[in-house]
């Protein structure tokens, strides 16, 4: 009978044990604000943006804490990628190390905690323990019906992403 209870006590422990991610291990599904990059309305901002009829199809990976959207745009991919860090220290050592391999990275004013970008239209931003990447540099230097410039795209749907992750939009 002591069996028992003590076996019924320690149910609930490993239940939640179960129910928890240790830092390092893969969650089974990306944070609700990483897979927004790839969401209705970040999908439905790049088509306003790029003045199309309709949201732009987009396809999406979760592996080894890094969510993956890349847009199919007639123009070429844009790829978002969120990398989600157990802690803000690991974020802003991840973020700190893309800098530093990125060529040619300048610091871009006004967007997320830290930001950097590269003339050829790539911009990353960390906020709290999740660092987005928006990669531009595969479309034309002018592309769409708007004649959009790629690195101004790339920070727009940053800035775009901030305010959804901020509530701001």
């Amino acid at each position: 009978m002591r069996r028992w209870i003590l076996a019924l006590l320690a149910l609930p422990l490993l239940l939640t044990a179960c129910g928890t991610a240790e830092a390092g291990t893969q969650q089974a599904a990306p944070p609700k604000n990483a897979a927004m990059v790839c969401g209705k309305e970040i999908r439905g901002e790049i088509g306003q943006t790029l003045g199309l009829t309709a949201a732009p199809a987009a396809s999406s990976t979760w592996a080894d804490s890094v969510y993956t959207c890349t847009y199919r745009l007639d123009s070429g991919p844009l790829v978002l990628s969120v990398n989600v860090a157990p802690t803000t220290a690991k974020a802003g050592a991840y973020f700190d190390s893309r800098k530093q391999q990125t060529a040619g990275a300048m610091p871009l004013a006004g967007l997320g905690e830290r930001s950097f970008g590269t003339t050829n239209g790539s911009v990353t931003v960390i906020k709290d323990a999740m660092t987005l990447t928006v990669d531009a540099t595969r479309l034309p230097a002018v592309f769409g019906t708007n004649q959009q410039k790629r690195a101004d795209f790339a920070y727009e749907v940053a800035s775009v992403v901030l305010g959804c992750w901020t509530g701001d939009e």
